[in-house]
């Protein structure tokens, strides 16, 4: 593929190397993105060229690719890092910060669980809303994102909006020199401050879907004025809304930087069957001439637990089906993890908010916890269905897993043992039971996908949703059901 270029491709190069305006690449899974832009760079007679990685192990990867000596790959949050530390001299990066300013933000008398709720507002406004947040935009993020103060604890003093203007309140306080900052900081503090120097004449921003305001805010300010802008990503990999990424900057990108648009729509990833099955909610998705043919085949659970091996991965939308597919396969001798450390950690929190130490007792009182939740769930205002199908998810996947055991800790343990941080490298030395959400980016020669838990139908992110799973594969797909 390196040295036959698709046109496609060679539009691109030639774009780079004689052009002068900014750039929309939209670019489909395994469609040699990467390859094309690092390529592409070397044609590219811009002095100074920053490529924008998603994250730290993307940038090291990019920056080891990169030939052009003209150009750096890094995170955005290394960028605006930099320029934090010009005009705060001596900071120390503390994890602990967002609590501690929430607290002050509160003050001492306020809950634990409130201070949590409004250092979880505050993060993701820095996020979303960096410049000038009202209440409204807050409160749209407390809906959206289910972080309403539950109503059953008798105290009216911490309702919604005094919470969301305390979150406002906890966000400016980050702003103040306290020689401290935190992950989210690195690049809200620079911003708002405006303390970004235009100094690159070419900014590429890769993954553009999956960054959120504040990062796009960043990328265009460190943009010389008579610079350019490259944006790549796929909107139809755009599947994290749940987190803050905006999942419409494609488009609004091209508007605003009044853009022209190139596409890169040729897999050498995926089989055509699967390319065939894809493009069903992708139109433009096409399979190279080189492709195999592949196999998607309709597989029993039973066949699964049989014929999933090393490295294959077993995907679902939701959690809890993977938590008892990962047990029946250590049962029957395979090494099997479930990616997701975080999820794991999520799992943990919610057995020590419910008080109980043999597992029927937690068991009974994990299923009060769901019903009083999903009450207040579904009178929230906004996207009620899929909090409560979430939460949903969290309850069910605890129960496979106190499935056999005696006591909570022991729930405890078995997660932190099953929940791993898994990549491309270390997912070849197990069998891998992953949400979609978390395999993205990933591939494997042998997908075993639980079909019934999608929900393509409902169109938008569902859809991408589908689209994701389905690309993961390079040989064969196999869809399993009767497991959801």
């Amino acid at each position: 593929m390196e040295t036959n270029w698709s046109e496609q491709q060679k539009v691109i190069f030639n774009e780079f190397k004689t052009g002068n305006e900014s750039l929309v690449v939209r670019a489909r899974a395994g469609t040699g993105k990467t390859t094309t832009i690092l390529e592409a760079i070397n044609f590219a007679p811009e002095s100074k060229i920053l490529l924008a990685a998603f994250n730290k192990t993307i940038a090291t990867e990019l920056a080891q690719r990169l030939k052009n000596p003209k150009a750096e790959a890094a995170t955005l949050h290394s960028v605006g890092f930099r320029e934090l530390r010009k005009n705060w001299n001596g900071i120390t990066v503390d994890s602990k910060r967002a609590e501690d300013l929430a607290r002050k933000a509160a003050g001492v008398t306020a809950p634990d669980n409130v201070v949590f709720i409004i250092k979880r507002l505050a993060s993701l406004g820095k996020n979303m809303y960096p410049i000038n947040p009202t209440v409204e935009d807050i409160i749209d993020i407390a809906e959206s994102f289910d972080l309403i103060q539950d109503d059953d604890n008798g105290n009216s003093e911490w309702d919604t909006v005094r919470i969301c203007e305390l979150a406002i309140k906890a966000m400016r306080l980050a702003l103040e020199k306290d020689g401290l900052v935190d992950f989210d900081d690195m690049i809200y503090v620079p911003v708002v401050n405006n303390w970004v120097a235009p100094k690159y004449d070419m900014v590429v921003i890769d993954e553009c879907q999956d960054m959120n305001a504040a990062q796009i805010l960043l990328a265009k300010k460190i943009c010389k004025k008579d610079g350019r802008i490259i944006v790549v990503g796929d909107d139809r990999q755009a599947i994290y809304g749940f987190r803050g990424a905006d999942s419409g900057s494609l488009d609004r990108l091209k508007v605003e930087l009044n853009a022209k648009e190139f596409p890169l729509t040729i897999t050498y990833r995926c089989p055509k069957t699967v390319v065939a099955l894809a493009a069903q909610l992708v139109p433009d998705y096409i399979a190279a001439e080189t492709a195999p043919e592949g196999l998607i085949a309709a597989k029993s659970p039973e066949e699964m637990f049989k014929g999933a091996d090393i490295g294959d991965f077993v995907l679902s939308r939701k959690n809890a089906p993977l938590a008892g597919i990962a047990l029946h396969l250590l049962r029957e001798g395979k090494k099997t993890i479930i990616k997701g450390r975080d999820i794991g950690a999520g799992l943990i929190s919610i057995t020590r908010k419910i008080k109980a130490r043999s597992v029927p007792q937690f068991l009974e009182k994990l299923t009060t916890y769901e019903e009083r939740h999903a009450t207040r769930l579904r009178a929230s205002k906004k996207n009620a269905d899929a909090k409560v199908s979430l939460l949903q998810d969290q309850c069910d996947t605890l129960r496979s897993l106190a499935e056999g055991l005696v006591n909570v800790e022991e729930i405890r343990s078995r997660i932190e043992a099953l929940f791993a941080d898994v990549d491309n490298k270390t997912g070849k030395n197990a069998i891998v039971c992953s949400s979609v959400h978390k395999a993205k980016g990933m591939e494997s020669v042998n997908v075993w996908l639980l079909e019934d838990t999608l929900r393509a139908n409902f169109g938008g992110e569902e859809a991408n949703i589908a689209y994701v799973a389905y690309t993961r594969t390079k040989t064969s797909l196999y869809l399993v059901n009767g497991l959801a």
